[in-house]
């Protein structure tokens, strides 16, 4: 059997499991094996990032060869010059935490939800705020803004607001003990930078977006439970409401969305256990489920192991390859053989909790964004890791304890990675 290697993204998160020692808790969450990686992704770099805690959601200047990174814990906005490999700038002090970005090259500016329930502007020139758009929920404590869909042809943001039992929920980030309603897609004029409609959803976790412009529809797969699944809202662009509601058969917990609009087929990344109710979460089971969708008929067409703790899902036209990120340490890659049929080619190592990735097309390049973790790794066997760091903890000082003797530090980086053909 191996032995076990933890992996806490913060000191934090790593005072809180020891302190809940008492549960019972498994060796160790079961994981998908490495595979064979060649002819996937090769690393080409790593970038130090200068930041604590989670990150979120990428997005990129493609001519100005800048990446800008939600500092989800550190309320920030990381921007990476992609052409001398650093960071340049870093927008601090933001009012609540960011989550999904967009960058907007008409006008130069970068867009993004907050958990606080609003849409702000980022000008591209200075990296300061220049616009703040308060959606209908803001101010609200049980509710907060998260994944987002922009269509560059109206210019129009469409903010996907979820609603949580508890204001601590959203003030942590997110979780998934959310309400049994009030959820809603809002909608912003980025050129006006004014909230122009609003669609109300039939639940209160809306977690993945995937915009379909030239349908003119909006797929967001939704954590609720209707008829005993978890279910994709499409909603009409139009007539600004949902259509119809899909069962995502065999996804439980949908944490993100990518889309096929050629083929008609919507990719669902879930998670297969929610986020609460234990330490780590959800986030931190393998397998996950890619789970495939026919966007004309509403049905699964196939359902695929993949990593755990779905965050982000990514589909290149040109290769038919699928990147999936996950928190568990590796991005899963797939391949798309026919519309009906998709293989898994391997996993590629990103890092601890690297939930944020991004394929860019036009570069040939995935970037993930690492966050500074701490790992331990018990020099022994361990039946129950919990109960044996509380055992060290509960030690006299100076007495030798062997698991907190091999705490480590890893640093926050941005890892760049060329496409392999």
């Amino acid at each position: 059997m191996k032995t076990p290697r933890i992996i806490f993204p913060s000191l934090f998160a790593f005072l809180v499991l020891v302190a809940a020692g008492a549960q019972e808790s498994p060796t160790t969450p079961p994981l998908m094996p490495m595979m064979h990686m060649s002819g996937l992704l090769r690393l080409a770099e790593t970038i130090p990032l200068p930041t604590d805690g989670y990150m979120d959601h990428l997005a990129v200047d493609v001519k100005g060869q800048r990446l800008f990174i939600a500092g989800e814990a550190a309320r920030s906005v990381l921007v990476v010059d992609l052409r001398a490999g650093k960071v340049i700038h870093e927008t601090p002090g933001l009012p609540a935490m960011p989550k999904k970005l967009f960058y907007l090259p008409d006008t130069n500016e970068v867009w993004l939800t907050l958990t606080d329930s609003s849409v702000m502007a980022i000008n591209g020139a200075g990296y300061d705020v220049s616009k703040t758009v308060k959606l209908p929920a803001y101010a609200n404590p049980n509710k907060g803004g998260d994944n987002a869909a922009y269509d560059p042809g109206t210019h129009l943001f469409y903010a996907a607001v979820e609603v949580f039992t508890s204001a601590e929920q959203v003030e942590s980030g997110g979780g998934s003990d959310h309400a049994a309603g009030g959820a809603s897609i809002d909608i912003v004029d980025t050129r006006t930078a004014r909230l122009v409609g609003s669609v109300s959803l039939p639940g209160g976790d809306p977690a993945g977006v995937a915009i379909d412009a030239s349908a003119k529809r909006l797929y967001v797969t939704m954590g609720d439970i209707v008829a005993g699944e978890s279910h994709v809202a499409v909603v009409d662009l139009e007539k600004r409401t949902v259509i119809a509601q899909w069962p995502i058969t065999g996804g439980p917990v949908p944490h993100a969305a990518g889309l096929d609009a050629i083929h008609h087929r919507l990719f669902v990344g879930s998670r297969m256990k929610p986020h609460i109710g234990e330490i780590g979460g959800g986030h931190q089971y393998e397998p996950g489920k890619l789970i495939v969708m026919d966007t004309q008929t509403g049905k699964v067409v196939q359902a695929l192991d993949s990593v755990g703790g779905a965050d982000n899902v990514d589909y290149d036209e040109a290769t038919g390859r699928i990147y999936f990120t996950g928190t568990t340490g590796t991005v899963a890659v797939f391949q798309e053989m026919d519309p009906n049929h998709f293989q898994l080619l391997g996993k590629v190592p990103t890092g601890a909790i690297a939930k944020s990735g991004l394929w860019v097309p036009e570069l040939k390049r995935f970037y993930a964004a690492v966050p500074k973790h701490f790992v331990l790794t018990p020099p022994r066997h361990t039946a129950n890791i919990q109960a044996d760091l509380v055992q060290e903890l509960d030690s006299k000082q100076g007495a030798v304890k062997p698991i907190l003797s091999n705490l480590i530090v890893e640093e926050a980086r941005l890892m760049v990675f060329d496409y392999m053909p």
